[in-house]
């Protein structure tokens, strides 16, 4: 999925996310993994990034997070019929023949912001998939496993692709201050929920020429409250993390924007994930409280998700 991909970061400086103790608490780096299987508007190749966990006691440096990355590791990918090996690509590789290819690479995949000259950004990649030639086939409603054999360990997940419930539209509205405040607009969305079984969704946004972010604060919901009708929410513009946090703006976009909004459907395992996620994110101050970031990646830490997807455009006039 096309998003800043800040997972990477929790999860090499956290092993473990348990109630807060101070001590460090960190053993052994485990292997971390992000990996998707994708089905939809411009979906990616099968793709997974592996690193290792490390302490969130360390200093981290641009040369320390390139060691991180795993090399050289096994990495395959099956629907129980037909089975894909992953191959390694590192993106500062790339950029010797094709600097623009690297950076759309990086871009696509949540990276488009870091200058990769300075970071040796790998990824194991169905290449068939990018040369259109894949014998794996990426369905709605198939399950797919993953195993991984890297330095002696070895790691499995599975994941099924769930259906896809389109958004009916996307519309905005002025700002609550208009016409005092005539610049700034608020995207609103409306889905209809089958409402025959439980579902989970996830947003991103798409603001111009920057990354595809998940909302802020929270990029995922079931349906409990809206399952089985039709439902309207406000969609706050996403943005990272390390960006200043402005109250004048936080959530509005412009006018002049031309805009993505990207509505996944996931499935149990990876909502609970990005849940558990999420709510440690954005949890601080003294009074806080931690959770464990649940996963299904079994023998590491991590997600391995099937998505199915859809993008609206609208620009903002």
């Amino acid at each position: 999925m096309k998003y800043i991909s800040f997972i990477l970061l929790v999860l090499m400086f956290v092993s473990c996310e348990e109630e807060y103790i101070p001590e460090d608490v960190f053993d052994e780096p485990e292997i971390s993994v992000e990996g998707y299987i994708e089905y939809g508007d411009s979906a990616m190749p099968p793709y997974v990034i592996l690193t290792r966990s490390f302490p969130y006691t360390g200093t981290l440096t641009p040369a320390m997070l390139n060691e991180l990355f795993i090399h050289n590791a096994v990495v395959k990918v099956t629907d129980g019929v037909t089975e894909v090996q992953l191959t390694e690509v590192c993106l500062n590789s790339i950029a010797v023949f094709d600097s623009t290819l690297a950076q759309v690479i990086a871009q696509s995949i949540g990276f488009g912001n870091v200058d990769i000259s300075t970071l040796n950004y790998c990824i194991y990649v169905d290449i068939g998939a990018f040369l259109g030639g894949s014998l794996l086939t990426a369905q709605m409603g198939r399950t797919y496993n993953l195993s991984i054999i890297a330095d002696g360990d070895t790691v499995t997940a599975s994941t099924t692709i769930p259906m896809h419930i389109p958004m009916d539209t996307i519309f905005y509205v002025n700002h609550p201050d208009f016409p005092t405040n005539d610049s700034l607009v608020e995207i609103r969305g409306r889905v209809t929920d089958p409402g025959s079984r439980v579902d989970y969704y996830r947003i991103l946004t798409k603001r111009n020429s920057e990354p595809m972010y998940p909302l802020f604060g929270g990029s995922v919901t079931d349906d409990k409250i809206f399952n089985g009708r039709q439902f309207e929410f406000p969609i706050q513009r996403g943005q990272s993390i390390t960006n200043e946090f402005d109250q004048n703006t936080f959530g509005y976009f412009w006018r002049g924007d031309t805009v993505i909004i990207r509505q996944a459907n996931i499935d149990y395992e990876q909502f609970r994930f990005w849940q558990t996620l999420e709510y440690n994110t954005n949890s601080s101050g003294p009074f806080s409280s931690y959770v464990r970031i649940e996963s299904n990646i079994k023998g590491g830490l991590g997600i391995w998700g099937g998505v199915s997807v859809s993008d609206k455009k609208v620009i903002i006039q």
